[in-house]
């Protein structure tokens, strides 16, 4: 089910399984999570049809919902999937790793844990087994995981982002490859189709719209000499949004690739489903993360 708040699908499990009160004549369309944190931060009234509920039913509700999670903590994916896990169950990173591996089917070796900005180790210092303790993870935390199935270099050349579609059934509209580039937590440039070229900066160039309305298709195309950019230069995010349609899912045969330019073959070095993505109006492909004196593609 696909909740009507924030629009994320969720198993019918996370939905109240009876109206919000007994005076509504509808079903509920929002996801337990949304629906209690509503109750909680507004006057006690239905989202969708605004009647008021008593005392009582709001008292249910949350306190269903804190039984429910207490001791959970969530993984989430960057296309916006969360995985619920129990804190009794799982102690360390190493054990998180296997959990994870045995309800998405990632390799451990491709998990990059993050938590309030830090890596998950398997090890500490002390060569000791690292705790979900030991990075201060309780109940309710959310952990970021990250897949990482390829390495590329800085010798690698010319880094290209190619973006084709087409058109709506509705007519001409754009989907919008975006390149994010930070340094630290702060958004060092921005390229797309408004944004596709800075003087200072000759070695990142965006193609802007580049559109056939002869076949009803268009194109983005970005590309990036890695071995230019500034050292301090951390993350690279790739997304994907919709311009005008609400989703991406009404665009016809959308297709992603990111490959070295300078490579004969030009092996993808993204592996990404657009199908993932089409009930969402905007998606991070992927992200380059710097590592060490290198870069790893997440």
């Amino acid at each position: 089910m696909k909740c009507g708040q924030c629009q994320v699908i969720k198993p019918s499990k996370e939905f109240p399984d009876k109206s919000v009160s007994s005076k509504c004549e509808h079903a509920t369309s929002w996801c337990l999570e949304c629906l209690v944190s509503y109750l909680r931060e507004t006057q006690h009234r239905c989202p969708i049809c605004e009647v008021e509920l008593t005392e009582q039913e709001v008292n249910n509700f949350c306190l269903f919902w804190d039984d429910a999670n207490s001791g959970v903590f969530f993984v989430v994916l960057l296309n916006g999937k969360k995985i619920t896990l129990k804190l009794s169950e799982i102690t360390t990173v190493k054990a998180l790793k296997y959990a994870l591996k045995d309800a998405t089917n990632i390799d451990i070796m491709k998990q990059k844990l993050i938590y309030n900005d830090m890596e998950l180790n398997d090890f500490q210092d002390d060569s000791t087994n690292s705790t979900l303790e030991n990075y201060g993870i309780h109940a309710n935390s959310n952990i970021q995981l990250i897949i990482v199935p390829y390495s590329i270099t800085q010798d690698q050349g010319w880094l290209t982002f190619d973006l084709y579609w087409g058109y709506p059934h509705s007519g001409q509209d754009f989907l919008d490859g975006t390149c994010l580039i930070y340094v630290g937590d702060k958004l060092w440039r921005k390229y797309d189709y408004k944004s596709t070229y800075y003087p200072d900066i000759p070695y990142i160039k965006h193609s802007g719209d580049v559109m056939d309305n002869t076949n009803a298709n268009g194109c983005h195309k970005i590309t990036i000499k890695l071995d230019a950019l500034p050292n301090e230069v951390g993350q690279l995010y790739f997304i994907l949004s919709s311009r005008r349609s609400p989703t991406i899912g009404h665009f016809r045969n959308p297709n992603f690739k990111l490959y070295d330019e300078a490579n004969p073959d030009r092996r993808e070095l993204c592996d990404y489903n657009i199908e993932q993505a089409k009930n969402s109006q905007a998606v991070i492909m992927c992200l380059i993360n710097r590592l060490n004196n290198g870069r790893s593609l997440y």
